[in-house]
């Protein structure tokens, strides 16, 4: 059993100190090697078959099963195969023969056999992902592409329809895994804006832009940047989509940004009761800085010769507006009224301009708003709780440890983590790596098809969902 310390300021605290602690799971299935912090298992010789394929409806049948099983608690165990109708089921993406029913119950034998299984296809430590060039020449048929890789044509339900969201992604690199997360995310009646790093190369762009032109409410931002790391432009990335986003006809509820490496860990029916249940406040955390913080914003920073963002000369003024700065995520779920406040409120763009230069701006401003007096859907004291996105940090031990490796103090999730991601009330899981364990992304998708199904499961994982004890939902909104 997992023992963690429950002190949010603590846990808040521990994260952003990120120093190099080392936490190891009492009788752990594996060992990290030290050198390369790759996962190797210990791998156990029994392995449970997989077992056969569940039957499942056609794929045109499932509005009526949602509508037949919502009020019911009857629906088929998770059987863990994937079921030749399923969703996700896709020529584009290899099929990996795991049973992930065994994965969620945290049976090691058939974890390490899938450890082992993907051990042995790696070459130079990575497993093969489709190039951006096969993703080119994928989608130059859209109407095959769409139909092979199954994207709904309808919204699942009715109240799905009448909640539309929107949603930012940022990336850089390995389109086919941005498709793998526009497909989990994707409906109709959604609209999306793909943010692609400038630096990133000529194939990636046009890929990533065939990709995009094979559906309606995709879309590529109108003014593409070279985002750069902890610089001022990661900020005005998620602003230009979010300028674009107000521009679309869709009339979304809620915009949620994401990065190439996110995944879901709920459906889109799921994501929509819980972002109901926010009440109209934007999740959106943080606190004061702390004071290895506060240097951030109080000097100027600037890009140097190597590209690095690195502390210039001289003091930065007092933000305008009798802004207090506020540190926390830069990922969040915002309300159209916060984002038209972004937008078009002169004192939100007086504090953007304030923002280009220091360091990681996306780190302030967002939870700045946020706290300011009469911000849409706004709160204004300080706070860590948050259910949008988890990330296990090396130093967090709000959540167990990495199974997976660390890259950078952050967690890529390998298989064994699966369990505890799909016990939690998060909306999203960040980091996965196609190229390390697409394994993990397969058995998600799994259950993402298994839930879309049968609605009424999620309570079988996440028993309290959607989430209604967060500090800040009860509050009383700014309009």
């Amino acid at each position: 059993m997992w023992t963690f310390r429950t002190n949010p300021k603590f846990q808040i605290l521990k994260n952003l100190q990120e120093h190099e602690s080392h936490i190891t799971p009492k009788n752990p299935p594996s060992k990290l090697n030290e050198t390369t912090n790759a996962h190797k298992p210990t791998y156990i010789s029994t392995y449970t078959p997989i077992a056969e394929k569940r039957k499942i409806i056609r794929t045109d049948e499932v509005s009526t099963a949602l509508t037949s099983y919502h009020h019911s608690d009857r629906a088929p165990s998770f059987n863990g195969t994937i079921s030749t109708d399923s969703n996700f089921l896709s020529p584009y993406h290899k099929y990996w023969e795991t049973n992930c029913s065994s994965v969620l119950l945290k049976e090691w034998s058939s974890i390490n056999e899938i450890n082992n299984l993907m051990d042995k296809n790696r070459v130079g430590g990575s497993l093969p992902v489709p190039t951006d060039e096969s993703f080119l020449n994928f989608t130059q048929n859209c109407s095959s592409f769409r139909k092979a890789r199954k994207y709904p044509e309808q919204p699942n339900s009715k109240e799905e329809e009448a909640y539309p969201l929107a949603y930012i992604i940022v990336t850089h690199k390995e389109v086919a895994q941005v498709e793998r997360l526009l497909r989990a995310i994707y409906q109709p009646q959604n609209v999306y804006c793909i943010h692609p790093d400038k630096k990133s190369s000529e194939i990636f762009h046009n890929a990533l832009r065939s990709l995009a032109s094979c559906f309606e409410n995709v879309f590529i931002v109108s003014k593409v940047l070279s985002v750069q790391y902890a610089g001022f432009t990661r900020l005005q990335a998620d602003v230009n989509c979010m300028s674009d986003l107000l521009q679309t006809q869709v009339q979304w509820k809620y915009v949620m940004n994401l990065c190439g490496q996110d995944f879901p860990l709920k459906t889109n029916l799921e994501i929509v009761r819980q972002l109901k249940a926010y009440n109209g406040h934007n999740d959106i955390t943080g606190i004061l800085p702390p004071p290895f913080i506060k240097p951030r914003t109080q000097g100027h920073f600037e890009s140097n010769a190597n590209g690095k963002i690195v502390r210039g000369r001289g003091l930065k003024k007092p933000p305008p507006h009798n802004f207090t700065i506020y540190f926390g995520s830069a990922y969040y779920a915002a309300t159209r009224s916060y984002v038209n406040y972004v937008i078009t409120d002169q004192r939100a763009v007086d504090l953007l301009k304030w923002s280009e230069d220091t360091w990681s701006p996306d780190e302030h401003y967002w939870v700045t708003l946020q706290r300011y007096p009469g911000v849409p859907g706004g709160y204004p004291y300080g706070t860590v709780d948050s259910n949008v996105r988890l990330v296990k940090w090396k130093d967090l031990i709000k959540h167990p440890p990495c199974i997976g490796k660390y890259v950078r103090s952050v967690c890529v999730f390998g298989v064994g983590y699966l369990a505890y991601l799909l016990s939690q009330p998060h909306l999203f899981a960040n980091k996965f790596h196609y190229s390390f364990d697409p394994v993990a992304l397969q058995c998600l998708e799994e259950m993402l098809d298994y839930r879309q199904r049968y609605p009424q499961t999620i309570h079988q994982y996440v028993p309290q969902f959607p989430v209604t004890n967060l500090v800040w939902q009860n509050h009383t909104t700014y309009l």
